[in-house]
C-alpha cells in the first residue's frame, strides 16, 4: 500500500478515531493524559523516581566492568553467563544513556500543561512510548547477555533471526491493519507472512537444534551447559516477546493520538467535546466568566 500512514485527511481518520476510542486511550496511560496539575505531577514523580532510578541502576550502573572483578557471588548462572551480561551493558551503555535522558525528560516535561486535551493525550502517549522503549532497552544486556553465555553464539544467533522476524512482523502487521482501517482494502499479497503452522515448526527446529548443540556437538563451545541455562537462555526470545507487546499496546494509540492532536479543533466540534473536557475545569471556568462577561458587556 502506498499511501503515507501519517498524511491521512481528516475525515479519513475521522472514520476509525471515535471519543470512545480517545477515551480508551487516555484510560490507557493513565494521570499521563490528566489535565489536572496534581495528577500529572504525582504521575511524574513516580516515572522519575521509581522507574526512572530502577532504569538507571540496571541500564548504567550495571554497566561497569568493575563488576567483572569479583565473580565469587555468581551461583546460578555461569560466570561466563554472567561477563557476558555485563560485557553487553558496556557495550550499549551509551544507547541506554540517549534513551534514558530522552525519557527523563518527557517524564519531566509531563508536568507542564498542553494546549488543550488532544495535545494532552499525545504528549502522555509519547512519553509511555519512550517508557516502553527504555523498557526494551535496559533488558538487552540481560537477555542478549545470558542467551549468549546459556547457549553460545549458535544459540544467540538463531534466536536472534526468529526475534527479528517477530518485530519485524508485529511492526508490518501494526502498519499495515491501521492502513487498511484508514485507506480501506489493502493488497492482499501485502498482508501474507508465515503461516502460524510453519512458524511452530521452525520455533521447534530451532530449540532442537540448540539442544542439539548445547549437550551433543559443541559448535561455538557453549559456555554454560547446567540445567539452569535451560531457563535462561531463551533471553533473546524474551525480550523479542516484550518488544512486540510493546509495539502492540502503543502504536496505533501513538498513530491515532498523532492525528487527534493534528486535527484537534475538527475532532473537538466533531465529536462536541465541552470546555472543561478540552480545557480542564480550571480553564473552563475562566473561559466561562469571560464568555458571561462579554454577554453583560453586549448587553449595556
Amino acid at each position: 500500500m502506498s499511501k503515507n500512514l501519517l498524511k491521512a485527511s481528516y475525515g479519513e481518520i475521522g472514520k476509525i478515531l471515535t471519543k470512545k476510542n480517545i477515551y480508551r486511550y487516555a484510560f490507557n496511560i493513565g494521570v499521563a493524559s490528566s489535565l489536572k496539575l496534581f495528577k500529572r505531577l504525582g504521575g511524574s514523580a513516580v516515572l522519575i523516581l521509581f522507574f526512572g532510578t530502577m532504569s538507571y541502576t540496571l541500564g548504567i550502573i550495571a554497566a561497569n566492568a568493575r563488576f567483572l572483578d569479583d565473580l565469587s557471588d555468581i551461583h546460578y548462572i555461569s560466570v561466563d553467563a554472567f561477563k557476558a551480561y555485563i560485557r553487553t551493558a558496556i557495550y550499549i551503555k551509551v544507547l541506554v544513556k540517549a534513551v534514558w535522558g530522552i525519557y527523563m525528560l518527557m517524564s519531566f516535561l509531563l508536568i507542564f500543561p498542553k494546549k488543550n486535551f488532544a495535545r494532552q493525550l499525545f504528549f502522555g502517549t509519547l512519553t509511555m512510548v519512550s517508557c516502553g522503549i527504555l523498557l526494551c532497552s535496559i533488558l538487552i544486556p540481560m537477555c542478549f547477555g545470558l542467551t549468549y553465555g546459556g547457549f553460545g553464539p549458535v544459540g544467540f544467533i538463531l534466536q536472534s533471526l526468529l526475534a527479528c522476524y517477530f518485530i519485524f512482523s508485529a511492526f508490518r502487521g501494526s502498519v499495515i491493519s491501521l492502513k487498511r482501517d484508514l485507506y480501506g482494502a489493502s493488497d492482499a499479497s501485502s498482508a501474507k507472512g508465515i503461516s502460524l503452522k510453519v512458524l511452530c515448526c521452525i520455533l521447534l527446529s530451532m530449540v532442537v537444534v540448540i539442544m542439539l548443540n548445547q549437550y551433543l556437538f559443541k559448535i561455538g563451545h557453549p559456555l554454560d551447559s547446567s540445567v539452569y541455562s535451560l531457563i535462561y537462555g531463551w533471553g533473546v526470545l524474551v525480550w523479542s516477546i516484550a518488544v512486540v507487546i510493546v509495539i502492540k499496546m502503543v502504536f496505533r494509540q501513538t498513530v491515532s493520538t498523532y492525528y487527534f492532536a493534528k486535527y484537534d479543533e475538527q475532532f473537538r466540534e466533531s465529536l462536541h467535546f465541552s470546555d472543561e473536557e478540552w480545557y480542564g475545569r480550571r480553564k473552563a471556568r475562566r473561559l466561562k466568566k469571560k464568555a458571561n462577561k462579554r454577554k453583560r458587556d453586549s448587553h449595556e
